[in-house]
């Protein structure tokens, strides 16, 4: 068998007034619905969600779910949901993940359990899960195409997987004026983010043709609408573009998983705070540059950059990011000295065993060097 390819969910593309309406046919059920402040009174939610019966309503900002927001939210559950709406980026869709994964457990949870499930992963036993619609916000992640999600322990500085057949989404909903009110950074980030998906995805041991040619469209795609909409913000059809690049890159990195940048870009989101786009595509280019002889079908990659030859890959991430965004270890903050502590957390199981090539500590500390 030369390869196999399972996304089981139902993709939509609404507009927003579609959107909306899709919303209501679902006012009847006990629902969670995760959707930050900012998002209900930016789209006008909030009048929507007042039609529900009975509602757990999560508006706030979800950045890097971790062990603690996790255990909050399950004692403040009075009701067992019949279904979650995750409006939001990708953290938002991973915590829906992990709710119904973990609610099962509800009763005895506390932040020791929710460990224990984690490290031991009971939850795979689990099938009274909860079924869920993922909506994202940001053209990005992928999370709306996978059936994974990651949520965090920042007291032992560890990241865990939440993986599962259950955790696809039952629908995903793309609705591209959904990411029109993210700025420049957050837009450059996410972009970059969806782009290293389709970049890992295309030399992951686990690539295929099939999965080639998905990041090869998501990669032409984004190469080109991510300058175009850094330069008109409000450009719908610059965004609903972008939104398509990412799910052509979450359809791939689907069925083979991200490689050595997601690996190392744990410990610099764990550590320092940097946004998961930035932090995964600071080292992009180190990568490529060591996979180069690994890659198959290198020159149809190097068409979908519209570049002759990898060089050409290092400029056109140099010049996205121009005046929005340094790609360095030090414009985050990030000290010389740190960089070997770094090193240590950054081989993670299923990303770095994924590559072609699996570094060792020397050649990680030697691509952080490079991009410091």
């Amino acid at each position: 068998m030369d390869w196999i390819f399972n996304v089981p969910i139902k993709f939509f593309e609404y507009d927003l007034a579609e959107f909306k309406d899709k919303l209501l046919n679902f006012k009847d059920k006990q629902s969670i619905v995760i959707a930050s402040g900012r998002l209900l009174s930016s789209c006008n939610l909030k009048s929507i969600f007042d039609e529900f019966d009975n509602i757990f309503l999560i508006n706030e900002s979800i950045a890097n779910p971790d062990i603690h927001l996790l255990d909050k939210i399950m004692s403040n559950l009075s009701f067992k949901p019949e279904l979650i709406i995750s409006i939001g980026g990708g953290s938002s869709i991973d915590l829906a993940k992990a709710i119904s994964a973990l609610f099962k457990y509800k009763d005895d949870l506390d932040y020791e359990k929710i460990l224990e499930l984690l490290k031991t992963k009971e939850y795979l036993e689990n099938e009274d899960f909860i079924p869920f619609i993922a909506v994202p916000t940001t053209a990005g992640t992928g999370s709306e195409c996978t059936k994974w999600a990651t949520i965090w322990d920042f007291d032992n500085s560890k990241k865990y997987s939440i993986d599962a057949d259950y955790l696809y989404p039952q629908e995903s909903w793309l609705v591209p004026e959904l990411t029109s009110t993210l700025n420049p950074e957050l837009t450059l980030a996410t972009g970059l983010d969806a782009l290293s998906h389709a970049m890992e995805s295309y030399w992951s041991n686990a690539s295929n043709s099939y999965t080639r040619v998905l990041a090869r469209d998501s990669i032409k795609i984004i190469t080109k609408y991510l300058p175009l909409v850094l330069s008109n913000l409000d450009n719908l059809d610059y965004r609903k573009q972008m939104l398509m690049g990412s799910f052509f890159a979450g359809l791939a990195f689907s069925n083979t998983r991200t490689t050595a940048s997601h690996s190392i870009s744990y410990p610099l989101t764990m550590k320092f705070e940097i946004n998961h786009g930035f932090a995964v595509a600071i080292t992009l280019f180190e990568v490529l540059k060591r996979n180069w002889g690994c890659i198959e079908d290198k020159e149809l990659f190097l068409e979908s950059f519209g570049a002759k030859n990898i060089n050409d890959v290092e400029k056109w991430f140099k010049d996205v990011s121009d005046d929005i965004q340094d790609l360095n270890l030090s414009s985050f903050g990030v000290k010389k000295e740190e960089i070997e502590d770094i090193v240590k957390l950054a081989t993670t199981g299923g990303r770095m065993d994924n590559n072609p090539i699996i570094f060792n500590e020397k050649e990680i500390e030697d691509i952080l060097i490079n991009v410091f």
